[in-house]
């Protein structure tokens, strides 16, 4: 069965990949960033470094999803 997709074209591969990691580094920035700054001011302790990896990539995942779906691609 064919796909009913058409191909992307170099141009539009390479905006799509722009936009996607600024989405990307973007909202997992914001999202792994701003909860690190509430526990450090709230506790006075450091952020773990391994739990912020997993926030950041987490959120970033998500909003890379959101984003694929509203450019429908």
């Amino acid at each position: 069965m064919e796909s009913t997709r058409s191909r992307l074209s170099v141009g539009r591969a390479l905006t799509l990949w722009v936009l996607y990691a600024v989405v990307f580094a973007v909202a997992g920035g914001i999202g792994a960033g701003v909860p690190s700054l509430l526990v450090e001011a709230a506790t006075g302790a450091e952020y773990d470094p391994t739990l912020y990896a997993i926030m950041f990539g987490v959120t970033g995942y998500i909003a890379y999803r959101l984003a694929r779906h509203v450019t429908g691609w």
